[in-house]
């Protein structure tokens, strides 16, 4: 096989390895080191002004609890002037020496426990000699941003001066630090106006920054080697989730192509998979054929594409920096040096990024490897080897046991083989080659072996790691349509089942209320989604009786234990988690096929049961909900306050929760002192991380310890009546225990608490585990503070965060948790349909009847539905339109009312904001018609701060009659289509922004491919949104995709975003977005 120029030998080669390394590419990176740092070590910040370094020291100061130490106030409180006005008064000189003063003295001064976000002197000269230094033992992190929202931060200078800036500071940035953080704007998380004004509505401003936080948090726990992410990175003591992912059986690994993830990465930003990880696939070839040279904006492509994936997917990630199979690929045209070079730059920036994993391609010099391992930090090599030999001996050719050894020998993680299947019967070698007399016995690192193209799917599907896997989006959004060689998930599940590897199982919810129980109706959804052919049953039994029977059954698959059994079961498990004997209580149950805890590994397999294992998922849910809805500013510190509502087992497994997320004082509220006293006696003793309690496996072993002299506070505040401690902060988390039932349609206990204990200067979080009713008092409270930075969550939103956990027990899988979601809503509504020639009586009769929850209003009663409506939003007014009518009330203050909003607008504005376009607000947009939906893509396009308006209709009186409603643009109307692209193209570069946004609210045969004037698609990059939804494909869709800047959302994409905002604006709660796609596509394709 010939060789790229960079690499060594082929399998059947004699040619030895070890070639003489490659010179450096002049790349200005920080030069690869041993990363390991000691864990308290300070972590600095460095990048240009308006990334977002002081808002992310802030995040990991609450975080970690380390002190900040943010240059712009230390030179403030060191001066008592600003920089600019010190600057002034003595001069640069002295401003400089000054700046170089501070530097020092934060960074040396500082060695440990501090976050330190560095000012402009990090790029003096002197600077940059201290923050190399410091970089041996410290990490450095360069912070990026896209220059759009660092000028919208700034609201000074233009895209191009701010890209220009990035150009000639990012090498000095470079230079000086150890690792990169992209600080990905999230437009979709942002909430419109007239949402938060709305009373009774969860504000999520305070939750703004809550991806950024997961982000960098995240970044920060793979530096330290900590994991502060909680249960999304459970670790679990036993069972698969407490081993690495890459021996793990059964694990999938998302493909996305970067050809993907940037022509189509907006369609990914809501993206439901049940994969372990996502590997981006980044060919080294399309990075060369922008550059020549790896320079600082192939770097930021790199990184911004890395965070856009770990945004998208919040998986770990596999980076596969991809070489080419022949030697005609990447490197054609370049010197061997220079090929060699720009993979080692290439290499050593994915190291910057620190993902979980890093593919190193096996061709390569085996000296670029090792000192690859040597530097990699907390990142997993996988050695990657594509064998091409035309060999007729294929898997049996020995050369790929050396390749195996190579791989290890080498220090790598994993190593992975792929060879092209020629026939069928390579599956077949393949399962010789690794479980027979292929894989050497003397390496232990994972193996992951698997044929491509059609004829390899089999042994995909029984590849153990990692499997390459797709999803039916994404074979939807590949260019021309993807081939199927890739499976999905589903299809590799219901593969394995059906070829008898694994086998069916049954599972299910045993107590004594077991019949009321929403678990079935989320499990088996799941069960079905991730094509498993299991069963969740309901076992509704008085005793333990009927467990010894079901635990006889060889098909048996687990239980979730309810009340009473939680403790009861104790005696019958052989072990249990450190989590169910600190909560003292047991609600999931599973079967072991050996006398071993590691046959916790081996699900799905049915056979005789020989031991039994208890865990708790009960925490689990509330600690997810905690730290989901908890913002930035009220992240656990260590004065932090927690309030227990309950004495019960979910208020043991609550403050469970609450200790694992590193809440030190909790205090304790009960009808009962007496029974809030005991659970203050059960934690008293015991010690706890963040890692979970350091007790034993097995079953009666004491959990307790000596107590360490930094315990937790426990203690009980007795009456309602009693004033909020002074020596304790007012809580910032509320979890309420309290078991409720719905009596004609009220709480049958008043949840509420004295506003006295909820005087929280920044607000908090509010958690209900009773959802029947699913508005209880305290949640209505809540609600009712939104203004003050309350976030309410039900228990509807808790319950699939512990199923979950026990999904992963039961199968060993990840779950499809928005599925389960949305079983677990079970809102007990129904949508109806109610057709009217006019809003007549029968019409006011529905909306004022007491059940009714809200509508949605069609053409043409959208303005006449006004007159029976007590309220109407802002955007509503403007738009002169109400499609959606919503309820108010408090049934307390007997308070109620029914507001009119319009949804369109966010349908049009979440489409143009899913286009990925960067710079919006510099862009002209054009509207097509002046109707209702016209006047709703007028606003939407005011409210993204597109400030240049092109309107065209063929009555340019009804034009200009709507435009008047938008003072705020700069608008222009025209008659035709030809006129407005006729002007635009001779104002462009002048006083007209390049147009970058196009809404057509016309019927689709106004502008066939015919009518299309040439140059409307003149932009490098823009997007069009298509109301009309029959035909689904319109003409001037047509001639967009024929510009590949452009990206296009069809009328249904508006319809289903609209959508899910009724949904949200109805419910409070966050829309099922797969069901109701699914349910959308699937009615517009009946007609």
């Amino acid at each position: 096989m010939p060789t790229l120029p960079l690499v060594g030998p082929a399998v059947n080669s004699s040619k030895p390895f070890g070639q003489q390394s490659p010179p450096h590419a002049s790349w200005h990176g920080f030069t690869p080191g041993r990363r390991s740092y000691a864990p308290d070590a300070s972590i600095v910040l460095v990048g240009i002004r308006g990334t977002g370094r002081s808002t992310l020291a802030v995040i990991a100061a609450s975080a970690l609890g380390f002190r900040l130490l943010d240059a712009d106030q230390q030179f403030f409180q060191m001066t008592g002037l600003s920089r600019a006005s010190y600057k002034t008064q003595h001069g640069t000189a002295e401003y400089r020496r000054e700046e170089l003063k501070l530097l020092h003295a934060m960074l040396f001064e500082n060695p440990t426990k501090s976050i330190i976000a560095c000012g402009p002197g990090a790029v003096e000269e002197t600077g940059q000699a201290w923050l190399a230094e410091y970089g041996q033992t410290h990490p450095i992190i360069y912070v990026l941003r896209d220059a759009e929202d660092v000028k919208e931060h700034l609201k000074v200078w233009d895209t191009e001066a701010i890209t220009r800036l990035f150009q000639l500071s990012g090498s000095t940035h470079r230079s000086i630090s150890n690792f990169e953080f992209y600080n990905i704007s999230d437009t979709l998380g942002k909430a419109s106006g007239e949402l938060a004004t709305i009373p009774g509505h969860q504000s999520p401003r305070s939750l703004a920054l809550k991806r950024v936080e997961y982000d960098f948090l995240g970044l920060i726990d793979s530096i330290m080697e900590s994991d502060r992410q909680g249960s999304e990175r459970y670790r679990a003591t036993e069972g698969s989730a407490s081993l690495p992912l890459e021996r793990r059986p059964y694990t999938y690994s998302l493909n996305l192509p970067m050809s993907l993830v940037e022509t189509a990465g907006a369609e990914l930003r809501n993206i439901t998979t049940t994969a372990d990880v996502a590997e981006l696939v980044i060919p080294v070839r399309e990075l060369q054929a922008t550059s020549a040279d790896f320079d600082d904006a192939t770097a930021n492509r790199v990184c911004r594409l890395l965070y856009a994936v770990r945004r998208f997917t919040r998986l770990p990630i596999i980076l596969n920096l991809e070489l080419e199979s022949s030697s005609t690929g990447i490197m054609s045209g370049f010197s061997q040096e220079h090929a060699s070079a720009y993979y080692l730059s290439v290499l050593n920036h994915g190291l910057r990024l620190a993902p979980e994993y890093l593919c190193v391609d096996l061709r390569c010099d085996e000296n670029i490897i090792r000192d690859l391992v040597a530097s990699k930090g907390t990142t997993k090599i996988i050695a990657h080897y594509t064998c091409n030999s035309l060999s007729p001996s294929g898997w049996r050719n020995p050369g790929l046991e050396d390749k195996m050894r190579l791989a290890e020998d080498l220090g790598c993680d994993v190593v992975r083989i792929c060879r092209e299947a020629k026939s069928t019967k390579d599956n077949f070698e393949i399962q010789h080659f690794k479980h027979g007399a292929g894989k050497p016995r003397d390496v232990t690192i994972p193996l992951i072996a698997y044929n491509t193209g059609r004829l390899g799917r089999m042994s995909c599907f029984m590849n153990p790691t990692f499997t390459p896997v797709t999803m039916n989006l994404l074979r939807r959004l590949a260019p021309g349509g993807s081939p199927h060689c890739l499976l999905t998930i589903h299809e590799a599940q219901k593969a394995l089942y059906s070829s008898f590897l694994l086998d069916p199982m049954y599972f299910g919810i045993y107590g004594t209320n077991a019949s009321t129980s929403l678990s079935p109706s989320m499990h088996n959804p799941a069960f079905k989604f991730c094509g498993m052919p299991h069963e969740y049953k309901i076992f509704h039994q008085p005793t333990l009786n009927h467990l010894r029977k079901l635990i006889s059954d060889e098909n048996f698959g687990g239980a979730s234990i309810t009340a009473p059994f939680k403790k009861e079961v104790f005696a019958i498990v052989d072990f249990t988690s450190p989590e169910a004997r600190a909560i003292g209580a047991v609600n999931t149950l599973v079967p072991l096929r050996s006398r071993n805890i590691e046959s916790l590994l081996d699900r799905n397999r049915a056979g005789p049961v020989v031991a039994l294992y208890g865990d708790n998922t009960d925490w689990i849910g509330i600690h997810t909900r905690i730290r989901h809805n908890l913002s930035p500013i009220n992240g656990v510190k260590r004065r932090t306050t927690a309030l227990v509502v309950g004495a019960g087992g979910m208020a043991r497994a609550a403050i469970y929760g609450l200790l694992r997320l590193g809440v030190r004082t909790v205090l304790i509220h009960n009808r009962t002192t007496r029974t809030a006293e005991e659970v203050v006696r059960h934690f008293n003793g015991y010690r706890f991380t963040s890692d979970g309690a350091s007790t034993p496996t097995e079953v009666n072993a004491s959990p307790k310890v000596d107590a360490p002299p930094n315990s937790p506070t426990i203690r009980v505040i007795e009456s309602k009546d009693d004033k909020w401690p002074d020596d304790a902060d007012f809580p910032t988390i509320v979890v309420s225990c309290i078991s409720t039932r719905e009596i004609d349609g009220e709480s049958s206990a008043d949840t509420s608490l004295p506003p006295g204990w909820l005087a929280s200067p920044t607000g908090g979080v509010a958690i209900e585990l009773s959802y029947t009713p699913l508005e209880t008092p305290l949640l209505k409270q809540i609600r009712g503070m939104s203004d003050q930075g309350w976030i309410a969550v039900d228990g509807l939103s808790v319950l699939p965060e512990q199923g979950k956990r026990q999904f992963e027990l039961f199968t060993a899988r990840k779950p499809p948790i928005e599925m389960m979601r949305f079983r677990e809503l079970a809102l007990p509504h129904h949508y109806g349909i109610h057709q009217t020639e006019s809003v007549d009586a029968s019409v006011e009769s529905i909306i004022n009847a007491n059940d009714f929850g809200g509508a949605s209003v069609t053409f043409p009663h959208k303005l006449q539905i006004g007159k029976l409506l007590d309220a109407v939003t802002p955007c509503a007014q403007k738009i002169g339109a109400v499609n959606t009518v919503i309820v108010e009330e408090d049934p307390e203050k007997r308070y109620r009312r029914l507001v009119g909003d319009n949804t369109d607008w966010h349908g049009i504005r979440r489409c143009i904001e899913r286009s990925g376009i960067s710079n919006l607000r510099s862009s002209t947009a054009l509207v097509l018609g002046a109707g209702g939906a016209a006047r709703a893509a007028c606003y939407a396009i005011q409210e993204l701060g597109i400030t240049q308006l092109l309107v065209v209709n063929r009555t340019i009186s009804k034009a200009a009659e709507m435009v008047e409603q938008f003072p705020a643009l700069d608008c222009q109307v025209f008659e035709t289509l030809e006129d407005a692209v006729s002007t635009q193209r001779k104002r462009d570069g002048l006083d007209r922004l390049p147009l970058r946004v196009i809404v057509a609210c016309v019927p689709a045969d106004d502008f066939g491919e015919e009518k299309i004037p040439a140059g409307l698609f003149g932009a490098e990059k823009g997007v069009l949104v298509e109301m009309a939804y029959r035909p689904q494909v319109t003409g001037m869709m047509k001639t967009a995709s024929r510009y590949p800047g452009w990206t296009m959302f069809k009328g249904v994409d508006v319809l289903e975003e609209q959508a899910y905002a009724q949904f949200e604006l109805w419910t409070g709660k966050e829309a099922p977005v797969e069901a109701m796609k699914a349910a959308m596509q699937a009615k517009i394709n009946e007609r």
